[in-house]
């Protein structure tokens, strides 16, 4: 009887382990990040792949360039710059439920010598945030919702091709 309930103790053990462990990889880091310049916080989410992620298209890691895509429901004048340098100034129009990746902008790094610094303001409503680039990350999917908070997901796996 003893080592009945040790051997189904051990194994119920395992089976939280497992369930947690999935319950925790199939979901994106979210944290909130304090803005540089601009005001209030953001929040950035960090992507991780997953088995299941393994035939999706992914980004060249070796690259020294990002790409920023613009999701969501936008309607909007955004202009983007990297280390103060305008880099995108263009209306964004995006539907709700829209699955395009036609908004978007990228930018090579490889001589700049300091981390870079994605700004994006919306110019129709006076808000911005402002964030350094993690290099690990090639894509970045740029949300704001109808409240004025912007999110960035980190990624390194095209959405839509």
């Amino acid at each position: 009887m003893g080592n009945l309930k040790k051997r189904m103790t051990k194994s119920l053990i395992i089976v939280i382990i497992v369930i947690l462990t999935i319950a925790v990889g199939c979901k994106s880091l979210d944290r909130l990040v304090s803005n540089i310049s601009c005001s209030g916080e953001i929040t950035v989410q960090y992507d991780r792949i997953k088995p299941s992620d393994k035939d999706k298209p992914k980004a060249d890691k070796d690259l020294d360039a990002f790409i920023v895509y613009f999701l969501s429901d936008f309607n909007d004048s955004i202009r983007a710059y990297v280390n103060d340098k305008i880099v995108f100034d263009q209306q964004v129009e995006i539907g709700a439920d829209s699955h395009s990746l036609e908004n978007f902008f990228g930018y090579n790094y490889s001589k700049d010598s300091s981390v870079p610094i994605l700004k994006v303001v919306s110019l129709t409503r006076e808000i911005c945030f402002d964030i350094p680039i993690d290099k690990d990350y090639k894509l970045l999917y740029v949300f704001l919702n109808d409240d004025g908070e912007w999110t960035v997901r980190f990624s390194n796996i095209y959405y839509v091709q």
